[in-house]
């Protein structure tokens, strides 16, 4: 089992904890993880746009795919996401640690990270408990250590 971390808007980590998101959306994705993969991510519920700045809750993903034009219409459906809002994040420069300013990667993949099992927790976990000092920009691996601190493993 991996574990991830991951930043999420809160109007999306409640569509998420919901059930109604079934899919979502980032422009990386790991190594090695992508079909049949069995990762507990973590939610971190970002301060943007009115959120708790705390892990707010889990699902399990076992499947990343890329965005293709053959499933662009379904992965919207379950993502919760209109075609144009789908184009303008795939064409929103990218971050990259160490370089001077934000790339723009046009037509750059986009992966769809399956959602599965979604579980809020009770109460907001801070980073801290997870051995972490700042979210991460999409998301970041964890060791399973931290994730035995939080209790944030939906197996539990």
């Amino acid at each position: 089992m991996e574990y991830i971390l991951m930043s999420i808007r809160a109007r999306y980590a409640a569509l998420i904890l919901s059930g109604r998101k079934t899919l979502e959306i980032r422009k990386t994705a790991p190594k090695g993880l992508r079909e049949s993969a069995e990762i507990t991510v973590l939610l971190y519920e970002s301060k943007r746009e009115g959120g708790r700045g705390a892990i707010v809750g889990s699902f399990l993903c076992r499947n990343i795919l890329p965005v293709t034009k053959r499933n662009v219409d379904e992965v919207c459906r379950r993502a919760c996401l209109s075609r144009e809002e789908l184009q303008a994040y795939a064409e929103r420069p990218q971050r990259i640690p160490g370089a001077e300013s934000s790339t723009a990667a046009p037509g750059g993949k986009i992966y769809a990270w399956s959602v599965e099992a979604p579980v809020p927790f009770e109460q907001p976990v801070p980073l801290q408990e997870v051995g972490v000092s700042c979210p991460p920009q999409s998301w970041r691996k964890l060791r399973e250590t931290q994730i035995a601190i939080s209790g944030g493993s939906p197996d539990e």
